[in-house]
């Protein structure tokens, strides 16, 4: 049975239009910038993208916020209405309360739907890795996947989706609150470019300090090299910060070490708010591997 409906967070590396082509829906997180007030995370169809990171560049005060509980029953609840159960694919929990925002929109929708299933997964994944394996989510059903199957292939493969960052400089994730204020202090060294990964329980963990911007980068590519195994998985993806030149950098040395055509290798703008946290500059890679970090 093929009735069901994927819904995601906002916080996917992906245009507007592959949801309206792919009958997707998803709930929004938000931002709240100086000078504009609350936005949804659109899909820079309110702020361009290059606007919004020359707001970053020009230290504009920016915080997020998660998914509401309100807005996962109105999502939800159109679609149990249409009799269609629901697959929640949700964006880390580490990183934020909208998967458990899904969750109690999903126990609170349970007795006023009891016909209908509604499968939240928490996939600890964030940017080009959540955008894989919500696009190869897409695939499968279209294959055939049942919703139960899909729940279940990805809880079985999210965490094998690896995550690698570096970025320019971890204030924004201090801000945040991502990364204390001890590891900002040293990653914002002369020179020092820090390198973090995506734990196994979805979160941002500073693991490296790399000298130099192109180091930073070909690190990332060494551990791609390193990690990836094969899989379903037939691409490797890039998110960046408005640093295009530094992402196609990172895709030749990608190409060149592992011996793959370039079209393999995804190329997207990371979305606003995780850009919001991670600020201009961020250059990251994903990919299918053994297992992730350990926290």
């Amino acid at each position: 049975m093929n009735d069901y409906v994927i819904v995601t967070d906002s916080v996917v590396d992906l245009d507007y239009s592959y949801y309206t082509e792919n009958n997707l829906r998803y709930v929004p997180l938000s931002i709240t910038m100086d000078g504009i007030g609350t936005q949804d995370d659109d899909f820079y169809t309110t702020i361009s993208a290059k606007q919004f990171y020359q707001y970053l560049r020009e230290g504009r005060n920016v915080t997020t916020s998660q998914g509401t509980v309100g807005y996962f029953m109105r999502v939800f609840g159109e679609i149990l209405e249409s009799g269609k159960d629901i697959v929640y694919l949700g964006f880390s929990s580490g990183l934020s309360g909208s998967y458990n925002s899904g969750c109690m929109a999903r126990d609170e929708l349970a007795e006023q739907y009891p016909d209908r299933n509604i499968y939240c997964v928490d996939t600890k994944a964030a940017a080009g890795g959540y955008t894989m394996l919500v696009c190869r989510a897409v695939e499968r059903k279209k294959q055939g996947d049942s919703a139960q199957e899909l729940a279940e292939w990805a809880e079985k493969t999210s965490p094998h989706m690896i995550h690698w960052v570096t970025v320019d400089s971890l204030f924004h994730l201090m801000r945040g609150g991502r990364v204390s204020k001890t590891s900002a202090v040293v990653g914002s060294l002369v020179g020092i470019k820090p390198v973090i990964c995506v734990t196994e329980s979805g979160r941002l963990k500073p693991v490296h300090k790399v000298r130099g911007r192109k180091q930073s980068i070909a690190y990332l590519a060494k551990m791609a090299k390193e990690q990836m195994v094969a899989s379903e998985f037939d691409r490797l993806f890039i998110s960046h910060g408005d640093c295009l030149e530094d992402a196609e950098y990172l895709r030749s040395l990608l190409v060149q070490e592992l011996g793959i055509p370039e079209e393999k290798v995804e190329i997207h703008m990371l979305d606003m708010v995780i850009g919001a946290h991670t600020g201009p500059g961020v250059v990251t890679v994903f990919f299918y591997g053994e297992k992730r970090t350990e926290d």
